[in-house]
């Protein structure tokens, strides 16, 4: 009869985990902030808990004046149908003004094609439209925020 190998020398060995690398990206995350403009308080507060998850920092504002009153941000997602002044003028008055470099995301339930040409015209970096994917948002985001000059 054969002897028996310890289980857990059949065992594949795994790769050990970089903890160091993990909290540096988990840290350089945690420091940027984003701002949810929209003025459906369910979707800010859904959005809102899957960016904190991710390791965001989450500031929201529900219309064009609370938008015009944050601080500094690293990059914003923005509606365009809002009561009042819209996520266009919005965006052609933030983009409009050059001192404004952060990444804005455009997210609304405007699906034809010239609601997102027209949003791109006007300065937006990116368009998605909901319904969202949130592992597709993540992924959006993290690539703008690459992409976005440092502030």
């Amino acid at each position: 009869m054969a002897s028996r190998s310890p289980p857990d020398a059949r065992l594949p060995s795994l790769p050990v985990l970089d903890t160091n690398l993990f909290a540096s990206r988990l840290t350089a995350v945690a420091q940027k902030h984003i701002v949810i403009v929209d003025d459906e308080t369910a979707f800010r507060t859904m959005l809102r808990k899957t960016l904190e998850a991710a390791g965001y920092r989450v500031s929201e504002a529900r219309n064009a004046l609370a938008v015009f009153s944050l601080s500094a941000y690293d990059l914003m997602l923005l509606d365009i149908q809002m009561p009042g002044i819209d996520g266009h003028k919005i965006l052609t008055s933030l983009k409009g003004d050059k001192s404004c470099t952060a990444p804005i995301l455009v997210l609304t339930g405007m699906a034809d094609p010239s609601h997102k040409k027209l949003a791109l015209d006007e300065g937006a970096d990116g368009f998605m439209t909901k319904p969202l994917n949130m592992e597709l948002l993540l992924s959006k985001i993290a690539e703008l925020l690459a992409r976005a000059p440092t502030q």
